[in-house]
């Protein structure tokens, strides 16, 4: 597999990742926080990557009031 080849499969996913990233950070600044601390939330979404983000959208964040 040469690079050009590696990159085309990989910058998608790259891409992917670093919007998911930066839609959980959004999110946690515009809901002003979250369940728990907010700077243990914001270190799980950048050092875990794609897992940060999941685990924050599953668990962390707060419910909307109606």
């Amino acid at each position: 597999m040469d690079t050009n080849t590696l990159l085309l499969i990989l910058l998608p996913l790259v891409l992917v990742q670093i919007s998911v990233q930066a839609y959980a950070l959004f999110d946690l600044w515009k809901h002003k926080g979250a369940k728990g601390n907010t700077p243990v939330w914001i270190l799980i979404i950048v050092l875990f990557q794609i897992f940060g983000p999941l685990v924050y959208f599953l668990f962390g964040r707060r419910e909307e009031s109606a």
